[in-house]
């Protein structure tokens, strides 16, 4: 790889957790230099972050408990909550939305984020919230950044450099700030490189990426009650390999900029307004000659996914209720043309494709007594979705007429509207001192994505056609929390339900002498239940567990839905004394025999096979100098376990039906220096 030095700083930045807490079932991880601490929280629940180097927000979230995610290389892993991926979540990086433009997803919004360079990731399962946009029915992730804070130097800031041996990966990177409660400006720039890793047969995996960042930020205090910041920022990723794909990723760049203005009143039942502004572009091609052995058709496929909109937020207290109200918009053009090596074009992927929202919201919190708290949100949102290049002839046929191999009108790729509506509801009970249940329903309706609704790839060997008169998902949710805060014993107990109107779902079926990917509507269900405890055992040991189980259905055709994840157990078991910090992870995972094969002759899902069950033990170390120093190392994967997770993408080098396997055993190491 051609190693390129970052314009902002030589030094490195190093994704680390220090703690996760929670509040109403809501997972918040600040991002700092050191190893992952669970404490006790709010609703005594447990969360095991990893304390390795991640690549991504993808492989971050993956790390949590109730969350999983589906590799197709190196980084960019897509992640999955509760069974639903993809625009099924809200991931919103710093208030933006990012949406990748990639049409196979080798650049879901995760993978434009560098974990350390934001300062809290917050996780939020299922549908508690309309503030963040419509749908986000699997839950809403926000990679968030803060105002610094600043001592008499006027200034902060943290170097890093790491390394991991299996796939010779390198990080480095800096976060600097200077300024005042008055104002501030902040620079963050992060570099990372990695050859391909070897799994735990030894064998190498096409992974191979890098990976570089540039933002700036600003600040600035109007009067003691109104602030603006600003910032913009550049993601670059180059020559990423992925084996679970027939093509690679020459580049994928992604440009954002971002507004906010914040003010805060005085007296009245207005509280605080916030106006955020973004607007982000996405530029990303991929091969299948220039970054592996050509085969004998060269084809690549530009692509861009332009987005811009923004929210305005009203914060106020009345009749005893903290409200919170406003509107949003979000616009997201799209366009992808399958090419020749040359740039002719064979096919519109996305032709034109525009997807605009509207929303409008309100959530309000009451406490109705000493042991009692309700919450409730409603949602609408108007959305159109139109096909601009539907009409225009590529390669001899135009998008309209491939959507009729599938039996809709010509006509399908026409402006459509939704009128969507959404809310919830919940109560909070406290039983006593030690014990308190939760229980939340809720509604959340998904429009269909430019993938879902218009693409029109179609060839001599197969076809991935959308579907442009598909209904939106409609999740109708309940779930039960019971959580006990003991004196030496924490501990959740969840059960979840979600029945789905209409789901959208991706099937392969026979079309003559080849197959062909589909996209239809069908009722489906998905339920599960987690458990989790936190158990100090002394002073300085502390154990932790989690176990989590769901199920997904298809009603309509009595089969299992695809990329489920097997049941799971993870257990810690942490140490701490004085200034250093060591532990051990042991994540127990089920065969998955729940499955809808993949290709038109099974079950036309998306699951590579029945899965194997497998065991990983992960062990690391932190030590923090006087000076600011920390000193961290450990190895994942330490009995060098070949496995693989079951939701991941099929190996397209390997002939037999296996998923892209994880990395087998890997030693790291890092430094951080904070100033």
């Amino acid at each position: 790889m051609t190693k390129t030095t970052l314009s902002l700083a030589i030094a490195a930045t190093i994704s680390a957790q220090a703690f996760a807490a929670h509040d109403d079932k809501t997972l918040v991880i600040e991002i700092k230099s050191g190893l992952p601490q669970v404490e006790n929280t709010v609703h005594s629940e447990t969360a095991t972050v990893q304390a390795s180097p991640v690549t991504d927000g993808g492989e971050l979230l993956q790390s949590l408990s109730g969350v999983s995610g589906i590799r197709m290389g190196g980084r960019s892993i897509d992640p999955v909550i509760r069974g639903l991926s993809q625009t099924q979540l809200n991931i919103l990086l710093d208030g933006a939305y990012i949406h990748g433009g990639c049409p196979n997803r080798m650049d879901p919004p995760t993978s434009y984020t560098s974990v350390d360079s934001y300062d809290s990731v917050t996780v939020i399962k299922g549908n508690r919230t309309v503030v963040y946009g419509g749908g986000g029915p699997g839950g809403t992730v926000l990679f968030e950044r803060q105002w610094p804070t600043f001592d008499e130097k006027g200034y902060t800031g943290k170097l890093n450099a790491g390394y991991q041996g299996n796939g010779n990966r390198y990080e480095l990177g800096a976060d600097v700030a200077a300024g005042s409660d008055d104002g501030y400006i902040r620079f963050i720039g992060h570099k990372s490189e990695a050859d391909n890793y070897d799994d735990g047969d030894g064998n190498e995996v096409r992974s191979s990426f890098e990976s570089q960042s540039k933002s700036i930020l600003l600040g600035y205090r109007l009067t003691d009650l109104t602030t603006i910041e600003a910032s913009y920022e550049e993601q670059e990723e180059d020559d990423m390999l992925f084996a679970g794909a027939g093509m690679d990723s020459p580049y994928a760049d992604a440009d954002t900029g971002r507004l906010k203005l914040t003010h805060e009143f005085e007296q009245g039942a207005l509280q605080q307004v916030q106006l955020e502004l973004y607007k982000s572009d996405v530029k990303h091609n991929m091969d299948n000659y220039s970054l592996r052995p050509a085969s004998m058709m060269k084809m690549q496929a530009p692509s861009t996914s332009d987005t811009e909109g923004g929210r305005l937020i009203f914060d106020a207290q009345a009749v005893d209720i903290a409200w919170t109200f406003g509107v949003d918009v979000q616009n997201n053009d799209r366009d992808a043309e399958l090419q020749n090596s040359a740039g002719v074009a064979s096919r519109l992927l996305w032709p034109g494709v525009e997807i605009d929202q509207t929303g409008l919201f309100v959530e309000g919190e009451k406490a109705v007594s000493t042991d009692n708290v309700v919450r409730a949100g409603l949602r609408y949102d108007h959305v159109t979705a139109e096909a601009t290049r539907r009409n225009e002839v590529v390669g001899g046929v135009t998008p309209a007429a491939i959507w009729t191999m599938t039996g809709v009108s010509a006509d399908a790729g026409e402006q459509r509207s939704e009128d969507n509506v959404g809310g919830f509801v919940g109560w909070t009970h406290r039983l006593n001192d030690q014990y308190s249940v939760e229980t939340t329903f809720s509604r959340s309706v998904r429009t269909a994505d430019a993938t879902e609704r218009y693409m029109a790839r179609s060839t001599m060997t197969g076809d991935w056609i959308g579907n442009p008169l598909l209904e939106p998902e409609k999740h109708h949710q309940l779930e039960v929390s019971l959580q006990g805060d003991l004196d030496t014993l924490n501990w959740s107990a969840t059960g979840w339900y979600n029945r789905v109107n209409d789901y959208i779902l991706r099937q392969t079926v026979a079309a003559g002498s080849k197959s062909r990917d589909i996209y239809r509507n069908v009722d489906a269900e998905l339920y599960g239940a987690e458990l989790d405890m936190n158990y100090p055992l002394n002073g300085n040991w502390q154990l932790g567990s989690a176990l989590v189980w769901t199920v997904g259905n298809n009603l309509d055709d009595d089969t299992n839905l695809s990329r489920i994840a097997p049941l799971e157990l993870n257990t810690s078991l942490d140490y701490q004394q004085d200034r250093l910090q060591m532990g051990v992870e042991w994540q127990l995972v089920a065969s998955q025999h729940d499955i809808c094969l993949s290709g038109s002759a099974n079950c036309g899902g998306q699951d590579v096979r029945k899965s194997p069950g497998y065991g990983v033990i992960n062990v690391h170390a932190q030590y923090e100098f006087n000076n600011g120093l920390s000193l961290l190392a450990g190895v994942d994967n330490l009995m060098d376990k070949a496995y693989t997770v079951h939701e991941s993408r099929d190996d397209t080098v390997n002939p037999d039906p296996f998923q892209v396997a994880e990395p087998g055993r890997s030693a790291w190491i890092r430094v951080t220096q904070s100033f």
